[in-house]
Parts: structure tokens; C-alpha cells; sequence
């Protein structure tokens, strides 16, 4: 098993977590998770761009938290798949992920409210550590692999 598969399956699985603690998980601990962080980011820029009255900007905001599960389905399908657009389409979703503040690695949500754990910022570092994480190994992926393919095919 190559590195790329390896980390395909990695976050595959942290997709389909997701998807269910979106979808049937316990909501207490999402709702926990959200308060603990200070609020949404994205919700509070929103409210200030918008000036709290717009209804285009706070609908594209409910668009996006409606969007965001079938997001997760398509992101899980390309990396079981290996499909050739799962990284760029994993980037792409990184813009979701950080207006709706969802950790990319999401065993730290679980695992800080499992623990009882409520610190803004220790849950705000674990966020952007689990994006950084994610950006850099999708970005290793890219390099190495797309490096072989044109070495490959030149030969």
C-alpha cells in the first residue's frame, strides 16, 4: 500500500465519521463542540457583512451547513476511490470547513467533549492543526504523486 492510499484512507475515514456524526451522532456533543470554540467564525463574519439583516448572505450561510454532508459523501467517495480529483476537490472543501468550523481529523471534537474539555483556545489550536495536517498531506500527495506520473509517462 502506497503512501498516497494511506492517506486517501485516512481521511476517507475521517469523512465518513463525519458524515455520521453529522447525520446521526450524538448533536450534544457538536453543540458542545460549536461552544466551546466561542461561536462559529463564519457566522459572526457573516453577521457582520451582512449587518445581521441581509437574507442573501445568512441564506448562502444555511446553503453551505446544507451542503456541507453532501460535501462530506463526495470527499469520502474520491479518497476510497482514489479518485484523481480527491485532492483537489478536498482543497476546494477547505473553504467549507472553515465557515463552518468542522476539524478535518474529527476524533478531536469527540475526544475533547468525551473528556469534558471546554478551553477556546486549545479547541481552536486542535482546528487549525487538524487543517494544517490535512492541507500538508493532500499537498505532499499532489507533489510526489503528480511528480511520478510525469516521470512515468515520459519514459
Amino acid at each position: 500500500m502506497t503512501a498516497k492510499n494511506k492517506i486517501f484512507y485516512f481521511w476517507g475515514i475521517m469523512d465518513v465519521i463525519g458524515i455520521v456524526f453529522y447525520l446521526i451522532g450524538p448533536y450534544h456533543l457538536l453543540q458542545s463542540w460549536w461552544d466551546s470554540t466561542g461561536g462559529n467564525f463564519g457566522v459572526i463574519i457573516f453577521m457582520l457583512i451582512a449587518g445581521g439583516g441581509n437574507g442573501l448572505l445568512t441564506g448562502l450561510f444555511y446553503l453551505v451547513y446544507l451542503l456541507w454532508p453532501v460535501s462530506l459523501c463526495f470527499s469520502a467517495w474520491f479518497f476510497f476511490t482514489t479518485h484523481r480529483y480527491a485532492v483537489r476537490f478536498a482543497l476546494a472543501q477547505e473553504v467549507l470547513r472553515l465557515l463552518t468550523m468542522s476539524c478535518s481529523v474529527t476524533l478531536f471534537p469527540m475526544i475533547i467533549v468525551g473528556l469534558g474539555i471546554s478551553v477556546i483556545p486549545l479547541n481552536i489550536t486542535l482546528f487549525v492543526f487538524s487543517e494544517i495536517v490535512k492541507i500538508g498531506s493532500l499537498i505532499f500527495v499532489m507533489k510526489k504523486y503528480s511528480a511520478a506520473n510525469i516521470k512515468s509517462d515520459s519514459e
